[in-house]
């Protein structure tokens, strides 16, 4: 029992609206001139051991059931499939990842951060966004092809959004539903997202066109990043070739990410693949990706589940 007058600890508040972080120093980016935000919540960070979860206290969020610790955060439990067994599949405490889905580990809801590409986003008046880290493995592309607009990652993302005029795709609860509450959903801008034979090049124009693979504009709020932006100075990329240690598209796992089984490389300064939103120009069945090394001139079969997932979305900062 607490003494009389005293409160336990203030129960996990889920992001009602973004958050602009002050002293955040990004493991992608030690350039002082971005700026980053803390935005809808994700699990994350494995459990530590001496918090235990209490099944009769839930909160259901989209795809997810949240369970609450008795440090009085929330916590998703997963099966543990990491796609390798070497030491960079190790959680943040020092233990090995399980594989083959044979044991389950509890992940702490944290908010998602998130860096500023770009605060006029295709002249809309919006800042784009992408997140800091790789948030989930485990998610194929499609099933069959690289056309984004009918993509299942596509649909992962944006789930049923009940309104036409906020997607235009229906279907079960996604990343948008379970990322957001529906109070801060409505800060993300719903966003006519580029899909042409242009967006497969890389910003200098060096890359032949996926002219042949590609698909309609589709209007999301959560999106994938296209080749051609993932390769923008101004957002703060290199070129499309350009890799290695201080490359700013070097993306690492979260120990949930690891979990669901995310790729990552064993070097220290590289991170994990991620996907990008644009066929690859050479077959249907390829989706361009970001490689460990930040390489932007890779891609990967679309039935991959090793593949990260980044997203981006807009919001107004007004």
């Amino acid at each position: 029992m607490e003494p009389e007058g005293q409160q336990g600890p203030k129960v996990y508040e889920f992001t009602s609206e973004p958050r602009i972080l002050s002293d955040y120093e990004s493991p992608n980016n030690t350039d002082s001139k971005w700026t980053y935000i803390a935005f809808g919540d994700w699990p994350q960070t494995i459990k530590a051991a001496d918090v235990t979860v209490d099944r009769t206290k839930s909160r259901q969020m989209g795809m997810f059931t949240y369970y609450l610790g008795n440090d009085s955060n929330y916590y998703v439990e997963a099966k543990e499939m990491a796609s390798g067994s070497g030491s960079q599949y190790k959680y943040s405490d020092g233990t090995q990842v399980g594989q083959n889905g044979a044991s389950k580990k509890w992940f702490k809801v944290e908010p998602i951060v998130w860096r500023i590409l770009n605060k006029d986003y295709a002249e809309t008046g919006t800042a784009l966004l992408l997140a800091e880290n790789i948030l989930t493995g485990g998610i194929k592309w499609d099933d069959s092809n690289n056309n984004y607009k009918g993509s299942n990652i596509r649909k992962w993302l944006n789930g049923n959004s009940g309104s036409k005029e906020v997607s235009d795709y229906n279907g079960d609860a996604g990343f948008l539903q379970t990322a957001f509450t529906e109070t801060a959903g409505n800060f993300i801008a719903p966003t006519i997202v580029d899909n042409s034979a242009q967006s497969t090049l890389d910003a200098a124009g060096n890359l032949s066109q996926a002219s042949k693979y590609t698909c309609a504009n589709t209007k999301d709020k959560i999106f994938l990043l296209s080749e051609q932006e993932v390769t923008k100075e101004e957002y703060g990329f290199a070129e499309y070739n350009v890799s290695g240690r201080g490359n700013t598209r070097i993306r690492v796992t979260t120990d949930y990410a690891k979990a669901t089984g995310a790729y990552q490389a064993s070097e220290a300064s590289s991170g994990g693949m991620w996907w990008l939103r644009s066929p690859s120009y050479s077959f249907d069945y390829d989706a361009r990706s970001i490689n460990d090394y930040g390489n932007a001139y890779n891609s990967g079969s679309v039935v991959a589940t090793y593949g990260g997932v980044v997203p981006a979305l807009s919001i107004s900062l007004q």
